[in-house]
């Protein structure tokens, strides 16, 4: 029950911030053309259009995943898994929600000149505010208790307290390492092209995944202790 009440107190408080970014987001509506950018390059370029309510759609993502934060912590069968770590799930929830927020004025930034086509900005923006939020998460996910929704949840961390507190230090770790490629990237966004900053991204994420996998199975199997 305790976490159902600061669950719902927490998201509510979240859910007004939100709520108020979207009327924001209906003043600006009306002085966005008819077509709007919706679609970015690698160098910034804006290389996809669509229509105006899409900046509408994206304002009103963080009500979805409010939501969903919402609902995780009743339905996981290892509820208690949130009430033993609270504050890293409740500060999550307030950087990733508050990132969406942020986020969701790109396309209202481009339109009216405050992010300028073909600076890079956008990429640099993105991967910085996820590095950001990677490394708050890195150095609290050691104190994440069991659970089957938040964290490194391998079939070993899951069957076994160790395993699990184990794999979420290496969690944290490998956080960091993702932080240090992503600003990296953020920074060369502009120079690199499209198709090899989505590859070096989706390597870096598998890399860093796959590690953690072997990482949890050679703990279970006693080759690390």
């Amino acid at each position: 029950m305790a976490v159902k009440r600061h669950s719902r107190r927490f998201i509510y408080v979240l859910a007004a911030v939100a709520l108020v970014n979207f009327v924001a987001h209906l003043l600006a509506y009306p002085s966005l053309p008819e077509l709007v950018p919706t679609h970015w390059g690698a160098s910034g370029e804006v290389n996809g259009y669509g229509p105006r309510y899409m900046a509408l759609i994206l304002a009103a993502l963080p009500f979805l995943f409010l939501l969903l934060f919402r609902v995780i912590p009743s339905i996981d069968p290892r509820r208690e898994g949130y009430e033993r770590s609270w504050g890293v799930w409740r500060g999550f929830v307030c950087g990733f929600s508050l990132y969406m927020m942020a986020f969701s004025w790109v396309t209202e930034a481009t339109v009216f000149g405050l992010i300028p086509e073909g600076s890079g900005l956008v990429g640099s923006l993105t991967f910085a505010g996820l590095g950001v939020l990677l490394i708050a998460l890195g150095n609290y996910m050691p104190r994440v208790r069991q659970n089957y929704t938040f964290g490194v949840k391998t079939p070993w961390a899951l069957a076994d307290e160790h395993n699990w507190d184990r794999t979420q230090r290496m969690g944290g770790i490998v956080s960091v390492v993702w932080v240090a490629a992503m600003l990296a990237l953020a920074l060369f966004a502009g120079a690199l092209g499209g198709e090899l900053l989505v590859g070096l991204f989706v390597a870096l994420i598998l890399g860093g995944t796959a590690w953690l996998y072997l990482y949890s199975y050679l703990v279970f199997v006693g080759r690390l202790r």
